[in-house]
């Protein structure tokens, strides 16, 4: 068991997104079992947990997160830290790289706007980092069968999926295994201060709270439901839509969808009027009294590769924290896990006559709508923390080897064609660089072209013979280099294959050693045993003798007094005086 450095790309504290919420209940669960160091682009302003050590480091400063690394031994990262902090790659000891959040899709969509060119290289970056990734963790979690399906592939394509580790590992689970979100062990209790009720324009006690609890990111689709509310509001003139709308509280910038969803609610005329903006970014501590208000929960998206791979949001579990029915689009995990367990309303994606259906329905029909809330409740006591985190729980307290990732052996006629193709290119140089190959045969325009080479080529010919002679100087340095790895690649997997073999002889010292200790145990009882009775004996011999010397002295005291009375007797002679009488 190794104490645990767990980092978050993003900020931990009162106000808090996804991605912090995730770090703090893992580190607040693990902490429960070990000891756990918890860190944080910016200080952690949350009171002082059990088991947790709370510091902070500088984004994209390594001096700041280099001493944490050399003082750890196991580390749990969101992957994303590697992107301003690549030491992360080259950390010495068991990495736990969390891909809970599929960075690649979701910046697909947050650039989806930029120009072309950008949205190419950022895309690019993104690929490069997840490869990174993918070679140098040791053990990785994700959210969803769904995602870890997608990472197998990536996998699977880099060549860590090999027969010896499916020999030991046969499904993975050791290598990547599933992690969701979950909710809060602690139930939902409210403070008694007003959240949304009297703190809003034209919203009191009267009305019934539709609750959009999740950020308005550009890959959420929050326009299907203000385009509802018209319908809804007829049918139920006490409906009041209220969007979380604060700002994130980490570096994240503000996305266009927010702009656009109050432009829409105001062309409609229902901004402040049936719908709402709180326009603060809610504690992580006071989220029960904004969820407990509410009485039906929604979130919807957009068709795209971010929603069928996200995990399950945490503002979507938080429904089932405080047992309030969910309206949510299809084609996402969320949604089938809110069908399968009835715990709300899936509808098809940008429909909004579908999603006033669902919500007219929940505000309706009392009887289905407390149905849907106990679905709802009694799901999220399946996904609490303490339950959901029991894999990561396995890996980090039952420490494993770590598996060496070998440097990738190219095929030898990959590398043959490349040699080929290289030194073609070499002769070609070696027959033109002088350029005098190509005069004519004539002699007068021979020395015509002379001429002009003379004044002309002479620059270009010098060129032409230090970039042969750096061609030559690179393909040897390329020689030598890749037969020196090639050789690093055969001393290491020598090497590890007399680890493995020292690891299996001292294991099977250990075994016998604990196959012996039950038997040295018995005889140490056994010895301990003998001994107490063996002085038991020696004690009750020792009384003995000193009553049979006790004994004896009586006998001849006496016996001396017998003699001195037959002595005075038969001679006369008076008895010896006693040393009392002297």
């Amino acid at each position: 068991m190794n104490d645990l450095l767990i980092i978050s790309h993003d900020v931990v504290g009162q106000r808090m997104a996804g991605p912090g919420i995730r770090m703090w209940e893992l580190a607040r669960t693990l902490a429960r079992q070990i000891p756990v160091t918890l860190i944080a682009p910016r200080p952690i302003d949350l009171p002082s947990a059990p088991g947790i050590t709370y510091g902070h480091y500088t984004w994209g400063d390594k001096t700041t997160l280099i001493p944490y690394l050399n003082g750890a031994t196991t580390v749990l990262a969101n992957g994303f830290v590697a992107s301003a902090h690549p030491d992360l790659l080259t950390f010495r000891g068991r990495l736990i790289v969390d891909l809970y959040d599929p960075i690649v899709f979701e910046n697909l969509e947050l650039f989806r706007h930029r120009p072309f060119n950008e949205r190419e290289e950022q895309t690019q970056r993104d690929l490069t980092l997840l490869r990174e990734l993918l070679l140098r963790g040791d053990h990785f979690l994700c959210a969803t069968e769904r995602q870890r399906d997608l990472y197998i592939g990536g996998l699977l394509a880099l060549g860590r999926v090999t027969p010896a580790l499916i020999d030991v590992d046969p499904l993975l689970r050791n290598l990547i295994d599933v992690v969701p979100f979950g909710v809060s062990d602690d139930p939902p209790q409210a403070s008694g201060q007003p959240a949304l009720r009297g703190v809003l324009d034209d919203l009191n006690a009267d009305h019934q709270i539709i609750l959009w609890s999740s950020g308005l990111w550009d890959w959420l689709d929050p326009l299907t439901v203000v385009r509802a509310m018209p319908d809804v509001l007829a049918a139920v003139p006490q409906a009041r839509l209220v969007f979380l709308a604060g700002r994130h509280p980490g570096q994240v910038p503000e996305m266009a969808t927010l702009q656009q969803t109050s432009q829409l609610a105001a062309d409609l005329g229902l901004l402040g009027n049936g719908i709402h903006f709180y326009n603060e970014w809610i504690p992580y501590a006071r989220r029960a009294d904004f969820l407990l208000e509410a009485a039906i929960m929604v979130s919807l998206h957009r068709e795209h590769l971010e929603t069928r791979y996200a995990a399950v949001r945490s503002r979507v579990l938080d429904h089932f924290w405080v047992g309030r029915p969910s309206i949510v689009s299809a084609g996402d995990a969320a949604a089938e896990l809110i069908r399968e367990h009835q715990a709300g309303e899936v509808v098809p994606i940008g429909d909004s006559q579908a999603v006033a259906a669902a919500l007219i329905r929940l505000l309706t029909d009392q009887q289905y709508c407390a149905q849907q809330s106990a679905q709802a409740a009694a799901l999220g006591q399946h996904l609490r923390w303490s339950q959901v985190i029991e894999p990561l729980r396995n890996v980090v307290i039952n420490t494993q080897p770590r598996e060496i990732v070998f440097m990738h052996t190219p095929n030898s006629s990959l590398l043959e064609t490349l040699q080929r193709v290289r030194n073609d290119a070499i002769r070609v140089q070696e027959r033109t660089w002088q350029l005098e190959q190509s005069l004519s045969p004539n002699p007068i325009l021979r020395f015509i072209q002379r001429t002009i080479l003379r004044f002309f080529a002479n620059p270009q010919r010098e060129h032409n013979a230090a970039a042969l002679r750096s061609m030559y100087a690179l393909a040897e340095q390329i020689d030598h280099t890749t037969q020196f790895l090639f050789q690093m690649n055969r001393q290491l997997q020598d090497l590890t294959g007399k680890i493995n073999s020292l690891e299996e002889q001292v294991e099977g010292v250990i075994n016998n050693l604990v196959t012996q200790i039950p038997e040295h145990k018995l005889r140490i009882s056994n010895l301990e045993a003998g001994m107490q009775e063996h002085n038991q004996r020696q004690v009750v011999e020792i009384h003995q003798l000193g009553q049979q010397i006790r004994d004896f002295a009586e006998q001849i005291a006496g016996l001396e007094e017998t003699t001195s009375q037959i002595l005075a007797h038969i001679g006369g002679i008076s008895a010896v005086p006693s040393q009392q009488n002297e």
